[in-house]
């Protein structure tokens, strides 16, 4: 996860005045969108009742994104902020105060880390730095991208252990026990974020809206247009080209809900014409390689979040286990092009059980 010192936010709540007419009464369609936080794009659909209403909304959503965004960076400072990358400065050293945003996040984050079997790992942050230096540089000179020395990333994980990250609710203090150690919440923060916003939101009166932040998707409500029940949203197939015509393996029919998908087919670089994905499975401290994609759904955006990582790492049938367990559905594309899913999935897809955005709750 990235930062930048500014951040560009577009709330032209464009109004789709040809769709007015077909809208529940007092309800019209418009959109908002905003760039760099949590270095991602993000996209606001929603319907209001006037146009300054939505902007009013969606600013909401941007504030509290913003918030959270510079809390949990690890990469840039901010003025007046402690946040995730003061932590891991001080690691070994002392202490450091911080927002209680950043409190409950890591623990939810050690919860995550029982529940994940330790699979979904904030303090591996040794191990992916290591990954993200050569990422970077092999994406900047694809001609010497190479894979990092092994040794060194077993000597990095030595340093990625949950219990070295010992979080003071009375003086509201994260302290990482270890030098060396570091945290890097990508797994889990974006989805947390999202989460806070929309409930933040939705405190504030909204009821009907589809927020999209870099992938990770939540509902509320149901599109007020007079016609469907629940938003259709498209799962992509990963492999096409993001930029594919037909890039959508699935449309599943959600409200009030999340959906978060984990691959390699985005953030990747390559070496000796193999790629190599960003999500590293901390039992080899290689790439995940188990499946082309997964896609969780759940009502809680930052379990749905960690769990599309988790279930991404895991074989098959332990990430059927954890789903069962945590009470999500999922869907599974094999990279041959096998699709798997549960139950519960079957039910709200459009390609696997004939689900329809019209069809009742």
């Amino acid at each position: 996860m990235t930062g930048l010192k500014k951040a560009r936010l577009i709330l032209a709540a464009i109004a789709f005045l040809a769709l007015a007419a077909s809208c529940k009464a007092g309800y019209q369609k418009f959109q908002g969108e905003f760039d760099a936080l949590f270095d991602t794009h993000a996209e606001i659909i929603g319907y209001s009742k006037s146009h300054a209403q939505f902007d009013r909304h969606a600013q909401v959503i941007y504030d509290k994104m913003k918030k959270s965004s510079e809390l949990f960076d690890i990469y840039y400072d901010y003025d007046g902020v402690a946040n995730l990358k003061t932590v891991n400065e001080s690691a070994g050293i002392a202490p450091v105060k911080v927002d209680p945003e950043v409190i409950d996040l890591l623990k939810k984050c050690k919860e995550l880390y029982e529940l994940t079997g330790k699979t979904v790992n904030v303090a591996m942050g040794p191990v992916l730095s290591i990954w993200h230096r050569y990422r970077e540089n092999g994406l900047l000179d694809p001609a010497s991208a190479e894979l990092p020395d092994m040794d060194k990333l077993k000597a990095a994980s030595l340093l990625a252990n949950m219990d070295d990250v010992i979080i003071d609710e009375v003086n509201q203090t994260v302290f990482l026990a270890k030098e060396g150690m570091s945290l890097d919440v990508g797994a889990i923060a974006k989805g947390y974020a999202a989460g806070n916003a929309m409930k933040a939101a939705v405190e504030a009166g909204m009821d009907s809206v589809l927020f999209n932040m870099g992938g990770n998707i939540i509902s509320v409500g149901k599109p007020m247009d007079g016609v469907r029940d629940r938003w259709g949203v498209g799962i992509q197939d990963p492999s096409l080209e993001v930029s594919g015509i037909s890039n959508i393996l699935d449309t599943v029919f959600v409200n009030n809900i999340a959906i978060v998908s984990s691959g390699g087919y985005q953030r990747f670089y390559v070496v000796n014409g193999k790629k190599y994905n960003h999500i590293i499975d901390p039992e080899t401290l290689m790439p995940a390689v188990k499946h082309a994609a997964v896609t969780v759904v759940h009502e809680d955006s930052c379990l749905a979040d960690a769990l599309s990582t988790a279930l991404f790492i895991l074989d098959e049938d332990e990430g059927r286990a954890l789903a069962s367990k945590a009470g999500a559905e999922a869907v599974w594309v094999a990279h041959d092009g096998t699709v798997t899913y549960t139950d519960g999935y079957k039910a709200i897809s459009k390609e696997y059980g004939g689900y329809s955005g019209a069809d009742p709750k």
